[in-house]
């Protein structure tokens, strides 16, 4: 009984972490579509900056350009932070399948223990009613 119990800790202390784990992974999906919508406003900023036409002076070419450069490069930061979030995804995605492979090992071995335990008491049981058939 005292193996059962054990087992059956493990496997709540199993599921808690993968329910930790499936939270982290609702929050990165959550934050990479956030990203997704930041990279295309920014995209959509820098097309209509680049296709303005209308006069303006060097200043303003300038102070344009430093700004389309600046998208850009925030562009490019937001790009490599979805890479990395993917990534992330990836990764935990592989720690909760093995999470979930890991409480099914847990269950199996329960159910071995449970067996056991069932067939010790069945064999004590067999045991005091052969005693008593002998009395």
């Amino acid at each position: 009984m005292k193996k059962i119990k054990q087992l059956s800790l493990l496997q709540t202390k199993e599921k808690l972490n993968q329910r930790k784990t499936i939270s982290h992974l609702v929050d990165l999906k959550t934050e990479a579509e956030k990203c997704r919508k930041v990279s295309k406003e920014l995209e959509e900023i820098t097309k209509r900056k680049n296709n303005e036409n209308q006069e303006i002076n060097t200043y303003a070419f300038q102070a344009d350009r430093q700004l389309v450069q600046k998208l850009m490069e925030q562009r490019e930061i937001i790009s490599n932070r979805q890479e990395f979030l993917k990534q992330e995804q990836v990764a935990i995605t592989k720690e909760i399948s093995n999470s979930k492979a890991k409480t099914n090992i847990l269950e199996k071995r329960k159910t071995i223990e449970k067996v056991k335990v069932l067939n010790k008491n069945e064999s004590k049981l067999e045991d005091q009613y052969n005693q008593i058939i002998k009395r």
